[in-house]
């Protein structure tokens, strides 16, 4: 399943398609991001049911816009949720990514930090949504044929492809 909303559905569908996956649905869920009612656009044929609520046992992807780029998190049934419930998840999600990368001196983060007003003035970009669609349809394809991806407290962090 992967998070989203508005725009970037559309490129998330388009990401997919290219792809290959051809069983794509679009679903209602309520309160997942910040008591939020957040489109959700799923690709899963196993056990779990994303459309019946219960998404505690699907990997759920969770995309960001951070304006010069995006980023990801993944969360595997079984993991923590506990961060979904902070206030303003995209800011928080934003700082932590940009703490982490100064803490372990990760280069390429700077574009991170430079956006983090913008992204606390709640700005967007069609092309860091672009990005993040990208970014979540190669999850989902490594997802589905049973490749490792990286989990919560992991990232994936990316300056806009175009």
């Amino acid at each position: 399943m992967i998070v989203g909303k508005d725009d970037f559905i559309t490129y998330i569908k388009e990401e997919l398609r290219k792809l290959d996956f051809c069983k794509i649905s679009e679903v209602e869920i309520g309160e997942i991001i910040n008591g939020q009612n957040t489109g959700i656009l799923i690709e899963y044929t196993g056990n779990g049911s994303a459309e019946s609520g219960d998404i505690s046992s699907i990997p759920v992807i969770y995309p960001f816009d951070f304006i010069n780029g995006a980023g990801v998190i993944v969360i595997f049934p079984g993991d923590d949720r506990g961060w979904l419930e902070k206030q303003n998840l995209r800011q928080w999600v934003a700082e932590y990514i940009s703490g982490y990368c100064a803490f372990w001196n990760v280069d390429g983060c700077d574009w991170l930090h430079d956006a983090l007003l913008k992204i606390k003035e709640n700005w967007t970009s069609e092309a860091a949504l672009k990005t993040a669609s990208y970014i979540c349809a190669r999850i989902a394809a490594n997802i589905a044929v049973g490749r490792d991806v990286k989990r919560y407290p992991l990232f994936y962090l990316c300056r806009n492809l175009e």
